[in-house]
């Protein structure tokens, strides 16, 4: 088992930071191979603002509509630390249309769909290792936050 507390699964389970410990495990559990260090992983890199600003002969109407959960975007990335079958597993779930998905990170839970623009989920072979023999993956993901789980 991998030292990561990444995982990306399956949401009939419900939402939990231990989707392993699960019993039946979820129909989809992707274990990522490593953690991303931190200065590559922003669990909250929030979307765009709600609101706007009109500028009128008497003043200025302003409209505030607060910041929500919804509008955050989850985004991390890391090189040469999937292995094929993690990729693999990464592309099948990204292929899912209008898929959701629950994303931990070990401490906290949230109800996630892959990004579409920008796209969701980009990788590729490491060519150092692959001229070594040696099969690497890096990554990027942004995951569109729906909601918080846990």
């Amino acid at each position: 088992m991998s030292d990561s507390n990444f995982r990306i699964f399956s949401t009939e389970k419900g939402a939990t930071v231990t989707p392993d410990l699960l019993n039946p495990l979820p129909a989809t559990l992707i274990v990522f191979d490593e953690d991303p260090d931190s200065a590559n992983y922003n669990p909250s890199s929030g979307g765009d603002d709600r609101g706007s600003v009109f500028k009128t002969l008497g003043g200025v109407v302003i409209q505030d509509f607060g910041v929500v959960q919804a509008d955050e975007v989850i985004s991390f990335s890391a090189s040469s630390s999937l292995s094929q079958s993690t990729v693999n597993a990464l592309k099948t779930a990204y292929g899912v249309v209008n898929g959701q998905w629950y994303f931990t990170d070990g401490y906290n839970c949230w109800k996630v769909q892959f990004s579409r623009s920008p796209r969701g989920f980009k990788f590729w072979r490491d060519i150092f290792f692959a001229a070594k023999g040696k099969t690497f993956y890096s990554y990027q993901i942004q995951l569109l936050v729906i909601s918080l789980g846990v």
